[in-house]
């Protein structure tokens, strides 16, 4: 199918990302709800941070799983509230969060590392997860896999062409979606722009989301500085190995004796 040529708008927007636009843009990785379904078989009590509208947590709580999801998006949240009762949203953030209980399985998929953009919040990230671990219990958390795009990008890049995404329905309007980003490799920075054009007027609606990627080799560092181990990294959601040109980080960590 030809991708649609991306209108002129005739106005654009700048706004904090709309929450059902973000709902239908961004839905995940091939394959990620199923494989979170079965790391969490045999689990009572399951922790997602970074939960948005329950996409991930949802099903886990159809499969009988205690699911209790952390964000910090009001609206996300009610949309998560309106369309998976049975989990228990709560707003907080994910890097002070402290539900005064443990779980047996603590969940970030689908990128949300990445949206904190200093080492230090990703440290104090592991370290919520942490204290929320029961003992042998597992923290796992999946990002799109870095290495290859840091080792070979330039060391800034300014603006790439608007590349085109899809087409999503939201708010009873069709959006043609193009993406177009910058990178800073010494900072481990991407600004990602994302521009909804609707079709029946071309009005657009730009939401950008700041990213610091995460590299293979910091893996362990960061999870042990936060009393975790790494005990498994796969390339993919099907026990893939990790290699060069792998498109996913598939992470499993439990807890250290150290406290």
């Amino acid at each position: 199918m030809n991708q649609p040529t991306r209108p002129t708008p005739t106005r654009s927007d700048a706004v904090p990302y709309p929450a059902e636009l973000y709902q239908a843009v961004h839905c995940g990785n091939e394959g990620d709800i199923r494989f979170y379904r079965s790391v969490c078989a045999g689990a009572h009590d399951v922790l997602e941070l970074g939960c948005g509208w329950g996409r991930v947590a949802g099903p886990i709580a159809a499969d009988g799983r205690r699911v209790t999801g952390v964000d910090l998006a009001a609206e996300l949240l009610e949309r998560g509230r309106a369309s998976y009762p049975a989990v228990d949203f709560v707003q907080a953030d994910m890097r002070t969060v402290d539900l005064g209980r443990r779980f047996d399985r603590v969940l970030i998929p689908y990128n949300s590392l990445y949206c904190l953009l200093d080492e230090s919040d990703v440290v104090a990230t592991f370290r919520r997860a942490r204290a929320h671990l029961r003992p042998g219990a597992w923290l796992i958390f999946d990002a799109y896999a870095a290495d290859s795009f840091h080792r070979e990008s330039d060391a800034r890049q300014e603006w790439d062409e608007a590349a085109f995404v899809k087409t999503v329905r939201a708010a009873g309007r069709t959006w043609d979606v193009y993406e177009r980003s910058r990178w800073v490799r010494e900072q481990q920075r991407i600004e990602a722009v994302y521009t909804h054009v609707a079709r029946d007027d071309a009005v657009a609606v730009t939401s950008t989301i700041p990213q610091r990627y995460l590299l293979r080799e910091q893996l362990p560092r960061l999870l042990a500085e936060a009393a975790l181990r790494l005990v498994e990294i796969r390339g993919g959601f099907h026990g893939e190995p990790l290699e060069s040109d792998s498109p996913l980080l598939v992470v499993k960590a439990q807890p250290t004796a150290a406290a």
